[in-house]
């Protein structure tokens, strides 16, 4: 990672990991989405901390970047992706297992959103099951990192075939209304919203 996070920030995603796991103990959420609640916002930095956060408690982790428009998450782990999601959800296909990167931290690989240009514009809903099928036989803890539920299909593709979702709120930046929009956008296709997080 860039930097790393405060003591007490960083027992807050220790503390966010162990509710969510909490959650449901007989079937644990093992595939989450992240996604900020605004248009243009990003969720990258919480999703990255979050799914340190599962690795450092022995969780097999496995975190995408489905942000393929302006993906962040490879930088973040100061690494340089020559594919990715793109590719695998793109005409040409590709490869699960060619496509993952080694974070640095033990347990934690990145699928990175790759390159395409331009970005492919829709993920049928079939592939996008499948993508998520063969994630999660890979990991015991899959966290997708989206653009904002209400203004990309790819993300409400993404998310049908997820656990359930979490929504990245700014703090005095988000508008309750784009909030109100893309838990609804979720809701409508009965992926049960988890929680909201609060990031400065």
């Amino acid at each position: 990672m860039e930097r790393s996070l405060p003591q007490p920030v960083a027992e807050a995603y220790r503390i966010l990991r162990m509710n969510l796991e909490a959650l449901r103990l007989e079937h644990p959420l093992q595939a989450l989405l992240l996604a900020p609640a605004s248009p243009g916002e990003a969720a990258d930095a919480v999703a990255a901390h979050l799914a340190i956060a599962f690795a450092e408690a022995g969780r097999q982790t496995l975190l995408v970047d489905a942000d393929l428009e302006r993906p962040g998450l490879h930088r973040r782990f100061g690494l340089s992706p020559a594919s990715g999601l793109a590719a695998l959800i793109g005409e040409g296909g590709g490869s699960i297992d060619a496509s993952l990167m080694a974070t640095g931290v033990p347990g934690l690989w990145l699928l990175p959103a790759g390159a395409a240009e331009p970005p492919p514009a829709a993920l049928p809903a079939r592939r996008a099951g499948e993508l998520v099928q063969a994630l999660r036989r890979r990991a015991e803890r899959i966290l997708i990192c989206a653009p904002a539920p209400q203004r990309s299909s790819r993300t409400l593709a993404l998310a049908e075939h997820c656990d359930g979702a979490l929504l990245v709120v700014r703090a005095r930046r988000t508008h309750r209304a784009d909030l109100l929009r893309a838990r609804e956008a979720l809701e409508r296709l009965h992926v049960p919203v988890l929680g909201v997080i609060l990031w400065h």
